[in-house]
C-alpha cells in the first residue's frame, strides 16, 4: 500500500511540474502574443503615414503636369537630374563592390 502511495506521489508531482512547464509556455506565447501584436500595430501606423505622404505627392504631381507647358518642361529636367544621380550612385557603389 505505501507503495502505490509513493508511485501516486510521484506521479502527482510529475504532474504538477508539467502543469507548470505548460502554465509558464502559455505565458510565454501570451507575452510574444502581445509583443508582436505592439509591432503590427506600429507597422499600420506607419504604412498609413506612408499612404498618406504618397497621396499627398502623387496628388502634387498630378496638380503640377495638370499647369502649364513651362511647368512640364521643368519636371521632366527634374526627373532627369533623379534618373542620372540614381545613376551615377549605383555606378559609384557598384565600383566600390568589385574592389
Amino acid at each position: 500500500m505505501n507503495t502505490l502511495e509513493s508511485q501516486n506521489d510521484r506521479q502527482s508531482d510529475e504532474l504538477a511540474a508539467k502543469v507548470s512547464r505548460l502554465k509558464h509556455i502559455a505565458f510565454d506565447i501570451e507575452n510574444e502574443t502581445k509583443e508582436h501584436n505592439r509591432f503590427l500595430e506600429t507597422m499600420r501606423f506607419d504604412f498609413n503615414t506612408a499612404r498618406s505622404f504618397l497621396g499627398g505627392s502623387s496628388r502634387h504631381l498630378g496638380n503640377v503636369m495638370s499647369s502649364g507647358r513651362g511647368d512640364r518642361r521643368a519636371m521632366c529636367y527634374i526627373a532627369g537630374a533623379i534618373i542620372l544621380a540614381f545613376l551615377f550612385l549605383y555606378y559609384v557603389v557598384s565600383s566600390f563592390r568589385t574592389k
